[in-house]
């Protein structure tokens, strides 16, 4: 089963999968695990490898009246049973509990494999004592939460271009489950950093702010003390929405186009949140830009006509408007490797003028006709004489 992540919080689960798709001998399967616990990953990954004919439902698309059809596949995947009517004080109130003990008998009885997920042990769901019997007669296994081994090697792989102080401390956070994990890492992607609780963020603010800082760390420092983790009464946004004026303000000073921010200022908070984080981490990529783009030699690309004189202008620009960063970036990328391929081609042309140069001042021309002339075969002494020295 490719693309999943094993480990110690999963490995009894996937180890019964596979022997479920293999035979009929893991029957009924239960798998049971917390909310977000990769449940449903795993049995559509099941169904989607089983040769067989196969169905997938939610306990709430679960249908008596569909009994018969429901016979004519082989592996019967019934997702969330928790989720199913409860048992009724009169069983002929509801058929559902009915319906379920028979299709869980006929798929047992014809070896045909039928597989339940939950979040907790059978033992604890609302239905029948006969249908919870014949699940606790089949394998049950559970899908743990994480150990800190599992937690890294989790963080790690969703996590894999971020650097690894990041990973370092989303490991020390509390991550339970793979949800849990993909939300950490997304935000932290998003982000840039791993947020901070409140405490921490409190902290953050008590701190001497006098030490000296770059541009972009003061930025992202008044990023993190003012994104909340959560938005309580209506005293609080509007103090947000002040703070986030203010800093469109000061972006607006440095020059850069905050249109983004003004078309939201007063809309929904947690959209304007989510555009200022946006927007935060757009700004961070225009002054990566424009030091690269700095670095560039400008003037020699103007010169090889690869730099239109006009465009300059568009990209300079471009470096202060964050819905430009896209282009920019594809560009500057271009305009590198130009610069990049006439390094090369000067270096290589610098080469060959320097190897000329060598060879033209040390191999002169022979003079076959004066050599001749001043080297002299004495035959009667059997030996050769040499008149000039060379």
């Amino acid at each position: 089963m490719s693309d999943i992540i094993y480990d110690n919080f999963n490995a009894e689960v996937i180890k019964a999968i596979k022997k479920a798709l293999q035979s009929s001998e893991v029957n009924p399967l239960y798998i049971y695990g917390p909310s977000g616990s990769g449940k449903s990953f795993l049995v559509q990954k099941m169904e989607k490898e089983y040769n067989g004919k196969s169905i997938l439902i939610e306990a709430e698309e679960f249908d008596p009246s569909e009994l018969n059809a429901y016979r004519n596949y082989d592996i019967f995947i019934l997702e969330d049973i928790q989720l199913l009517p409860p048992k009724l004080p009169v069983p002929e109130e509801s058929p559902i509990p009915e319906a379920l003990f028979e299709i869980t008998n006929y798929f047992i009885e014809n070896e045909k494999q039928i597989v339940f997920t939950a979040d907790c042990l059978p033992s604890s769901l609302n239905l029948s004592n006969r249908v919870i019997s014949r699940i606790e007669a089949g394998v049950i296994v559970p899908i743990k939460e994480f150990d800190k081994t599992s937690k890294r090697k989790v963080i790690k792989i969703l996590g894999k271009e971020l650097s690894r102080k990041i990973i370092d401390q989303l490991t020390q956070k509390d991550i339970q489950t793979i949800s849990q994990a993909i939300g950490a890492v997304k935000k932290a992607k998003l982000l840039g950093y791993v947020a901070e609780e409140a405490e921490s963020i409190e902290k953050t603010k008590s701190m001497d702010s006098s030490k000296t800082k770059g541009e972009f760390d003061k930025f992202i420092s008044e990023v993190k003390e003012t994104f909340p983790e959560r938005f309580t009464g209506s005293e609080e946004e509007e103090k947000l929405r002040e703070e986030y004026s203010s800093k469109m303000y000061v972006w607006e000073m440095k020059g850069f186009n905050a249109n983004r921010i003004k078309k939201v200022i007063n809309g929904p908070i947690d959209k304007l949140t989510g555009e200022f984080v946006s927007f935060t981490m757009d700004i961070q990529r225009l002054i990566e830009l424009q030091r690269f783009y700095g670095m560039l030699d400008i003037d020699r690309l103007l010169e090889k006509s690869i730099l239109p004189k006009d465009e300059t202008l568009e990209i300079e620009e471009a470096l202060f408007n964050p819905d430009k960063v896209e282009w920019l970036t594809e560009r500057i990328n271009e305009l590198k490797d130009e610069g990049d391929k006439l390094i090369r081609e000067s270096e290589l042309y610098r080469m060959k003028k320097e190897r000329e140069e060598i060879l033209k001042g040390t191999i002169q021309p022979v003079n076959i006709d004066k050599l001749l002339k001043e080297l002299k075969i004495d035959l009667e002494y059997n030996g050769f004489r040499l008149i000039k020295e060379y």
